[in-house]
């Protein structure tokens, strides 16, 4: 599938099966820069925890810190539209 997948027209169960789907998939992904994988860090940790409910990390934590700004820039994103960001990205990355 390519990044032009519509995720519009199908259900919230098939959403979230496809999620868990791809949740898998991206394990194989050889590689992705940091970016996409804090990309998809924040959107995986929205979509199935919710908002950020963790402290903020000390200061000289740089990668803690870095998803936890990525995570908190997704705040009040509902689940079905973190799904379906991920979803398309993983289908962009694989």
């Amino acid at each position: 599938m390519s990044s032009n997948l519509d995720l519009n027209n199908i259900s919230k169960d098939e959403i979230e099966k496809l999620f868990h789907i791809q949740s898998e998939n991206v394990k194989k992904l050889n590689s992705a820069s940091n970016e996409n994988k804090l990309y998809l860090y924040k959107y995986y940790k929205q979509a199935t925890v919710g908002n950020i409910n963790i402290d903020p990390p000390g200061f000289f934590n740089f990668e803690a810190k870095e998803k936890y700004k990525a995570w908190k820039s997704v705040e009040d994103t509902s689940t079905i539209i973190a799904m379906k960001k991920y979803i398309i990205k993983t289908y962009e990355l694989l």
